[in-house]
């Protein structure tokens, strides 16, 4: 818990406001991973039975009636009715009203919507292929095929392309979860280890979806289409693999070239200077926009004369690293071109936001080494 100074009570760490919850990730994520892989683990051996059982079924013998049970292919036909549609926009469903020489009447539902629908008039004669008791095919007079939502060839699709695009969304959503957690363990912020931790894997995942999705969709069995899945899978691992070293590696130039850019002054006086101090530590303060350094070392300060309510940053404050971070920008209005000083104090971070120019008398008064932190 971390307290003001006077006993005010807990402050929030200012870098912790408005960031979102690891549970609230988990809660989007776990969701999407259980639908990903439970969906079609539930369903998929039913549709490829489904599937296999109608392509390898006989043609019903002639005379057999429609309600006759069996896995045969009977065939009858009919005259479109009407037709029918329900819904609007993307949610629009699109039906043909059949109607039978018995008298007796069927509403079936296209798969492929407006355009089968409009490749039959009503009136027009077609042919109907039904198995277990449901109609599966429409045959226009023309020899098109009309399929219906019934249509058991290719039903496992919708699953494949469910698993290819949720689990892995799910899964870099977790992941943002265990790396926010690991975050709060830590006492370290996003803002100075980098987004990159974050948007690598959840960028890959989406990337990884859409051709996995396109590489289904154009497989023609279900095995073809998981061994190109796979094969995305593993170069979607390698290309993260090496974005995220690129990223590491491309933090770490901007940080040295940004302490190179900066020359230390050690201060022999005391200098006011507008800045914030972040971090989940009792010297970080909503109130506290200043910052006296001198020879005696640091302290916020919500005066902007320095003269009362000095909160001493401790001496062993341990320089980090520098950073330029437009994250950050809102929450420390004021500062001109602002850079900001990562510190550790013992296994918590501090952010120092302050001018870029006031920058080397703050290096100037920790007196450290940069200590070696990791992004």
């Amino acid at each position: 818990m971390v307290w003001s100074a006077g006993e005010r009570g807990p402050v929030v760490p200012m870098y912790r406001k408005n960031v979102i919850k690891p549970w609230q990730l988990v809660l989007l994520g776990l969701p999407l991973v259980i639908a990903g892989v439970g969906t079609p683990a539930v369903m998929m051996p039913s549709a490829l039975a489904d599937e296999r059982a109608y392509t390898a079924a006989p043609q019903c013998p002639v005379g057999t009636p429609p309600e006759a049970p069996g896995d045969c292919l009977s065939r009858r036909n009919a005259t479109v009715l009407g037709k029918d549609t329900t819904g609007g926009g993307k949610y629009k469903r699109y039906y043909l009203v059949l109607g039978f020489a018995d008298g007796s009447q069927q509403r079936v539902r296209l798969q492929s919507g407006v355009s089968n629908q409009k490749k039959v008039e009503q009136g027009e004669p077609v042919t109907v292929t039904g198995w277990r008791h449901e109609i599966r095919e429409i045959t226009t007079r023309d020899d098109e095929l009309l399929t219906t939502t019934a249509y058991p060839v290719s039903s496992y699709l919708p699953l494949m392309l469910v698993a290819v695009s949720l689990t892995p969304l799910g899964g870099s959503v977790l992941w943002m979860a265990y790396w926010v957690r690991r975050l709060r363990r830590t006492g370290r912020s996003i803002e100075s280890v980098g987004r990159w931790h974050t948007s690598v894997p959840f960028v890959t995942a989406m990337l990884y979806a859409i051709v996995a999705v396109a590489a289904v969709v154009a497989s023609p069995t279900p095995a073809v289409g998981a061994a190109a899945a796979g094969v995305a899978a593993a170069g979607a691992v390698l290309i993260a693999a090496l974005r995220w070293r690129g990223e590491r590696a491309k933090a770490e130039r901007r940080a040295a070239a940004l302490l190179a850019g900066v020359q230390v002054g050690v201060p022999v006086t005391e200098l006011l200077l507008p800045a914030r101090v972040l971090g989940d530590v009792p010297y970080s303060r909503e109130d506290c926009d200043h910052l006296v350094v001198g020879p005696a070392g640091l302290a916020a300060t919500p005066d902007p004369r320095g003269m009362a309510g000095r909160i001493p940053l401790p001496a062993s404050l341990a320089f980090v690293r520098l950073h330029a971070r437009v994250a950050l920008a809102p929450r420390t209005t004021g500062l001109v071109r602002p850079l900001f000083v990562e510190c550790r104090d013992g296994d918590r971070e501090v952010l120092i936001a302050a001018d870029r120019d006031h920058v080397p008398w703050i290096l100037g008064a920790l007196r450290a080494q940069p200590q070696r932190v990791g992004y």
